[in-house]
């Protein structure tokens, strides 16, 4: 097995190293985080329109770059290590691998262009602090309990003449402020037919209210999202004779986590290697005692823990 970059591979990351270079300097992170968005959005439309990044995973038939999620994850190494605030992960990692896998041929069609060309964001908002529960990151997911399981709390999902209405809170949702398309886990089917579903809510809709909350990590903006009796459209089909139809999402879910995992496991190699980067040529230029503090011993061996 060759585990060698190929030559496509290690263009992609110098030219991609290379904008950020330019566009995503300390003082520039710092400036695109404290915007509405939270991000660049002159620098987004750069990255989609030049090199593709939003759709690097997307087919070509609608309108990606057709690679593979591992060529997504070494562009995310990239973005790791200028710390980019972005939409990819929401848009790329999350909510696109979810349409791909579940959506009709017509929501693919009519969803993943633009998702692809940067021109719409998408956000995965899933009920509380079970992000990592809904990927099947911290276990089996299939219970669904994570969506309410048939009791209050999480977003209902129930019939109505013209489709599905949605009702409830999602308090930590990524991008979930500016993102132009909500994919949102929710509950129906009461106790009896637990079933957690995914539906789409556009930007705009009737009863959506979200606000942008306050977090710890600035490149990570969050939203919260409340949904008041608020129109939405199913992900997909319902197969009313499956006795368990949310079987696919939650096979989709975990499938979407597992490549979330590589990905910011990429990001924090990215990261990790430009901080290293960064304290070499630090300890090489300080100098104390007319030395460079690098040539001191205690720092050596601190450097070799590195």
């Amino acid at each position: 097995m060759d585990a060698a970059f190929t030559a496509e591979q290690d263009e992609m990351r110098r030219t991609l190293r290379e904008v950020l270079a330019k566009r995503c300097g300390p003082d520039e992170v710092k400036a695109a985080v404290r915007t509405a968005a939270g991000h660049d959005r002159e620098l987004w439309q750069q990255l989609s329109r030049q090199l593709g990044l939003p759709g690097i995973a997307v087919a070509e038939e609608y309108g990606g770059v057709g690679c593979a999620p591992g060529d997504l994850a070494l562009a995310c190494e990239e973005t790791g290590r200028a710390l980019l605030p972005s939409p990819l992960l929401a848009t790329a990692v999350l909510a696109a691998p979810l349409i791909t896998a579940l959506g009709t041929a017509a929501q693919r069609s009519a969803l993943l262009p633009p998702l692809a060309a940067g021109e719409l964001t998408a956000a995965l908002a899933v009920p509380g602090p079970a992000l990592a529960a809904a990927l099947a990151l911290t276990g089996d997911n299939a219970p669904g309990d994570w969506a309410g399981g048939g009791r209050a709390g999480g977003v209902q999902a129930r019939r109505a003449d013209d489709g599905w209405r949605l009702y409830g809170e999602v308090p930590q949702v990524l991008d979930g402020h500016s993102a132009g398309l909500l994919l949102v886990a929710a509950h129906t089917g009461g106790f009896a037919r637990s079933r957690t579903l995914l539906f789409l809510v556009r930007e705009g809709a009737p009863g959506l209210v979200r606000d942008r909350q306050a977090t710890l990590d600035e490149t990570r903006p969050q939203g919260r999202v409340q949904l008041r009796d608020v129109e939405a459209e199913l992900l997909g089909t319902e197969n009313r004779t499956d006795p368990l139809p949310a079987l696919p999402a939650l096979a989709a879910l975990a499938a979407t986590g597992r490549g979330a995992a590589a990905v910011l496991a990429a990001e924090a190699v990215g990261a990790a290697d430009r901080a290293l980067a960064r304290t070499v040529e630090y300890v090489r230029q300080r100098e104390q005692f007319g030395r460079a503090v690098g040539s001191f011993q205690a720092v050596k061996h601190r450097l070799a823990d590195l």
